[in-house]
């Protein structure tokens, strides 16, 4: 793909500071303006992406981060957007399913261990829950902290 127009670099630089402000129906606007085959570049795809995750777009989150990791799977932040998403729109399953491929490929990620945790003691698999969130603290001390308070690990607090 050729340089982004700068058309579309102004854009991108508009759809952020909006974001920045907590505009996001503005960033969202902003966005809608690319066109052309800049509409598809990663950089615009990657935004658009946190656009759809702040607005709570659920199914459009979900179908960006679909398009985001399979053009750049070696990034660890869009497995996690994609999965939110995913979660929110289509449920636990099918989020826990998108994890356990981005852990394949980011193993030392502690975050992708840390929510494999979260969803397995939702779905009540409490022995897989521990086991993910043991490798999670271990890879990053700092979930140690979170997890003592993080509302999906509740099923392991009370078993």
């Amino acid at each position: 793909m050729s340089p982004l127009s700068v058309h579309t670099r102004r854009q991108l630089g508009y759809a952020e500071g909006y974001l920045q402000l907590g505009l996001k129906v503005e960033a969202a606007e902003a966005l809608s303006e690319i066109t052309g085959e800049d509409r598809d570049a990663m950089p615009v795809l990657a935004l658009r992406l946190v656009v759809h995750v702040e607005r709570a777009e659920w199914a459009k989150a979900s179908k960006v981060g679909a398009v985001v990791c399979e053009r750049e799977p070696n990034d660890p932040g869009f497995w996690i957007q994609w999965a939110y998403a995913v979660r929110r729109h289509s449920g636990l399953p099918q989020a826990r399913e998108i994890l356990i491929r981005g852990v394949g490929l980011h193993p030392r990620e502690a975050v992708f261990h840390f929510n494999l945790a979260c969803y397995e003691a939702q779905l009540g698999h409490l022995d897989d829950a521990r086991a993910f969130l043991d490798t999670a603290c271990g890879l990053d001390e700092s979930f140690t902290e979170l997890a003592k308070t993080d509302p999906d690990l509740a099923p392991l607090r009370a078993g």
